[in-house]
């Protein structure tokens, strides 16, 4: 398959949906994947699109299954599918679609990668010495080293012809080989000329050479047999991988071992093998994915095949680890700004975004800032943003705010094509219904509203935004409405760093293309009037915390007397948390499909939210009211404290309580007990408290002003 195709092999996946698919075709995808270098998570991810045949767990035991004597599927099979669906590969060159690793300039292009003769080994050749350094690199002394030298014909390829020896430890073999005079096969056994030798790179247990005998996942093959040898260890090194040991294979390809470091932990070997790969695939150098078995065998340093060496060209080369590496990798992606001085920009500041939603004085959510709406299923979230579209198309008003006139892409990833344009036909129509002017035939902003059906084919947003990112370039839009939140969410939505990587993907395609984000989600289960609006959104708090703009649609609960007046209309309150604008006043509107009004009569001011406590503002309001009273009596008990201390300095007395109550009962001050004394420098019991009693070294009792640490908490 051309690099290209796999390189699209996911989005080509995406085009074939998995409820269409026979449950053989199905497999047949999986294997292609596996074969090609993916994970298990690509193909459940896709699978999950097939609700009525998935079940939790089985694409991942399945594919731990693949590769074991099973026939081998190609990435072919999923292109051939793809293309029998009407997908095509992406163009090459300047319109392939945008990816974010295609502006990361971490690893040179290969052609920039001067060619480098292999087949030496900088100097005399010494075997021995060749496979010592080699053991020395990956092998503790008491590791068991598996390795063959044997081989056989397989059809005109010369393969090993048996699992070969893995009895022997490396210090025992490097001690063998330093008395050897240069002749491995005086060690090891002699190997067929044209074959060559091989050696295990992971220790093994001394009782085999499968996976299972694999004591500790340390290395994994990093091989190419595309990319011109030449050009291989160049590529190897300018990705800086962790390599123990580099190793011509004595044929078209260089071996790396890399680090690893998985210890015991197959699923962490497994996870990293697959990351380097990717890696190096989307750097230029296609890896060869059949070497990611952990008892793969590698070409063994020191012995010669077809005439040519098997050559140790380096040791310890890269990263010192993998942990490292990964540091580096980071490092080099860095795409983030330089930092600033305030005094280089305090005369001349950046110009702030104008509002998009409403004005300066009153606004919702400026150009190029994120917007999430959050509200419960049947809430007409869509029809909203819907009119929203609409209502920045044409720049007209949204839910009583004005909107600034400008491009809008509609990402509908819910219902289908049919039912989006009719939804929009249907909100049209009332609006010009409502227009002052009168209707006009065709809207005006029909050219400034495109969207995007992509029903059937969400894929996670980590794999949207760039392709999103792709298509909106140059377009100018003002707002892209992704609709919902939930067809394209990556990770568990409870968790708060893994939301805190998806809303990134929503910052990424704002700062690429300059466009104001708007996405809505759906509430957690339950009456949501006893929560803030900004607690009411499903899954992590990430969902309140992360957008400029949060706004949130709550039903109110209307008197069962009065429902027969309002038949056929909902009444919501709107209410905002901004990061931009003042919070505005909640606002009250009444959903008759397919519109949202404000309520202009007024009645739905009297009604709450469901589940909101009617008692709460009173109870709030009495609560402040006790406090404000409780720290008022505290500021004074504490003046009067202030002023006994004073005046036990004036007479060199020590501020002992006897001597601050005696000074109290002398400035004329309420005559005050030992308890309520204490009561009154008890920082616990009284959170405005500024003074405290503390026992000085004779066990007296002091009163001293509480240190601004200790009482700044408190004090506030």
């Amino acid at each position: 398959m051309a690099r290209e195709d796999h390189a699209d092999l996911l989005e080509a996946l995406a085009a074939i949906d998995p409820a269409s698919l026979s449950y053989q075709e199905w497999v047949d995808c999986g294997m292609a994947l596996h074969e090609s270098g993916f994970g298990w998570q690509d193909w459940e991810a896709w699978s999950r699109r097939d609700p009525a045949r998935f079940h939790e767990g089985e694409c991942e035991r399945k594919f731990m299954g693949f590769g074991k004597g099973l026939t081998r599927v190609t990435s072919g099979t999923i292109v051939e599918m793809a293309r029998q669906r009407g997908w095509e590969p992406r163009p090459c060159g300047d319109d392939a679609a945008f990816g974010w690793d295609d502006e990361i300039p971490v690893v040179p292009d290969p052609s920039w990668i001067e060619d480098r003769p292999l087949d030496d080994a900088g100097g005399a050749w010494d075997p021995a010495r060749q496979l010592s350094d080699y053991l020395a690199a990956l092998f503790d002394d008491d590791d068991h080293v598996g390795y063959v030298v044997e081989s056989r014909d397989q059809d005109g390829r010369w393969v090993p012809s048996s699992g070969g020896s893995w009895k022997r430890r490396a210090g025992r073999l490097r001690d063998e080989l330093a008395g050897c005079g240069g002749d491995i096969g005086a060690v090891l056994g002699d190997w067929r000329e044209e074959a060559g030798a091989w050696i295990r790179f992971n220790p093994l247990d001394g009782k085999g050479c499968g996976n299972a005998n694999v004591t500790e996942y340390r290395y994994a093959l990093v091989e190419s047999d595309t990319l011109p040898v030449e050009k291989q260890q160049g590529m190897i090194e300018a990705m800086n991988l962790p390599c123990a040991a580099i190793v011509s294979s004595g044929g078209k390809s260089v071996h790396a071992i890399v680090r690893i470091d998985a210890g015991t932990d197959y699923d962490l070997y497994r996870r990293r093998v697959e990351k380097l790969y990717r890696f190096c695939r989307e750097h230029g150098f296609e890896p060869d994915t059949q070497n990611k078995n952990p008892s793969r065998l590698s070409r063994m340093p020191g012995a010669t095949r077809g005439g040519r060496r098997q050559a140790l060209l380096a040791v310890n080369t890269g990263a010192e680890s993998w942990s490292a590496w990964e540091d580096w990798v980071a490092e080099s992606q860095d795409d983030l700004p330089d930092t600033e001085s305030l005094a280089d920009i305090w005369d001349d500041p950046p110009e702030l975004s104008a509002p998009l939603i409403g004005t300066e004085g009153r606004g919702i959510l400026r150009h190029g800032h994120k917007m999430l709406i959050a509200g419960p299923s049947k809430a007409g979230k869509s029809m909203l943003l819907m009119e929203l579209a609409i209502a920045i198309g044409e720049g007209g008003t949204w839910c009583g705010y004005p909107c600034a006139r400008g491009r809008v892409l509609y990402v509908n990833l819910e219902i289908d094509r049919a039912s989006c344009y009719d939804r929009f036909k249907r909100i049209s129509d009332d609006r010009q219904r409502r227009r002052p002017e009168g209707p006009v035939r065709r809207p005006g902003w029909l050219a400034n509203v495109d969207v995007w059906n992509l029903r059937g084919k969400a894929v996670p947003m980590d794999q949207l935004a760039p392709r999103l990112i792709h298509r909106a370039s140059g377009k100018g839009y003002a707002a892209i409405i992704i609709d919902p939140l939930y067809k394209v969410i990556t990770g568990d939505e409870n968790n708060a760093s893994e939301m805190a990587a998806f809303c990134n993907q929503f910052d990424k395609v704002c700062s690429r293309l300059g466009t104001a984000v708007i996405y809505c989600h759906h509430h957690s289960k339950g009456a949501q009037g006893a929560k803030k609006s900004i607690d009411r959104a499903s899954g992590s708090g990430v969902f309140g915390r992360d957008p400029d703009a949060l706004i949130d649609l709550a039903p109110l609960e209307m008197p069962e007397s009065e429902a027969a007046k309002y038949a056929h209309q909902s009444f919501w309150r709107m209410d905002a948390t901004l990061r931009e604008f003042e919070a505005p006043e909640p606002i009250n509107l009444v959903f008759r499909y397919p519109v949202h009004l404000v309520d202009a009569s007024g009645e739905a001011r009297r009604w709450k939210v469901e589940g909101e406590d009617p008692y709460a503002e009173r109870n709030r309001r009495r609560d402040e009211a006790k406090a404000a009273k409780q720290m008022a009596d505290q500021q004074e008990k504490n003046a009067l404290v202030r002023e006994a201390l004073a005046a036990c300095a004036e007479e060199c007395l020590a501020p002992t309580r006897e001597n601050v109550l005696e000074q109290i009962g002398e400035l004329g001050g309420e005559k005050v007990s030992e308890g309520q004394l204490k009561r009154w420098t008890t920082p616990s019991k009284s959170p405005w408290a500024e003074f405290q009693a503390v026992r000085d070294r004779d066990g007296r009792w002091l009163v001293e002003e509480i240190a601004a640490s200790d009482g700044e908490a408190g004090n506030e």
